[in-house]
């Protein structure tokens, strides 16, 4: 019985040295946040008052083409002098030719995601990752392809295609494209 008593002792004692310790957390500061927002245009405002159901779609591929190409369409009339997207957004934005070659590694890197294999003027290899330099996951196997003669250039990329990742130390560090 007396280590009973001393067990619930020690219980109350942990539970309530716990507990004062809330009351005197400070808040976080959500103004920290704020800069990270940015509010809704009144076209995208009344969008989502027309659409009553407050359910979410699910968009396809096609779908977000459509919709980056309206949006581009009408950012095409900005005439402020801004920039509102820059190089590699551009680049993302048109479809690469499958019968096309490429040397640029955003290019090829781009055209890799797109069609899941290098382009035809370019040789894959399998890539070990032996210093496990890039994520290791079950049943995830890398390929590389040289974008110079050297060889220190490399684009590694999944057998999916859907991450691809740059070095150009010959794999000392790399750059995550995708």
């Amino acid at each position: 019985m007396k280590k009973f008593r001393y067990f619930i002792l020690v219980v109350t004692g942990v539970a309530a040295v716990m507990l004062g310790g809330c009351k005197d957390k400070e808040k976080y500061d959500e103004s920290a946040f704020q800069d990270d927002l940015e509010p809704l245009s009144e076209d995208e405002v009344e969008a989502m008052d027309q659409n009553g159901d407050d359910e979410m779609a699910v968009a396809d591929e096609s779908d977000l083409e459509q919709q980056q190409d309206s949006e581009n369409a009408a950012g095409a009339g900005d005439t402020d002098g801004s920039d509102s997207s820059d190089a590699a957004d551009s680049q993302s934005e048109k479809k690469l030719d499958e019968n096309g070659t490429y040397t640029d590694k955003d290019e090829v890197a781009q055209y890799i995601y797109e069609y899941g294999h290098v382009p035809s003027n370019l040789t894959a290899a399998d890539y070990d990752n032996a210093d496990s330099m890039l994520p290791v996951e079950d049943g995830v196997t890398y390929q590389q392809c040289s974008l110079d003669d050297a060889g220190k250039q490399k684009l590694i990329f999944t057998q999916d295609a859907k991450r691809i990742y740059y070095t150009d130390d010959d794999g000392q560090s790399f750059d995550e494209i995708y």
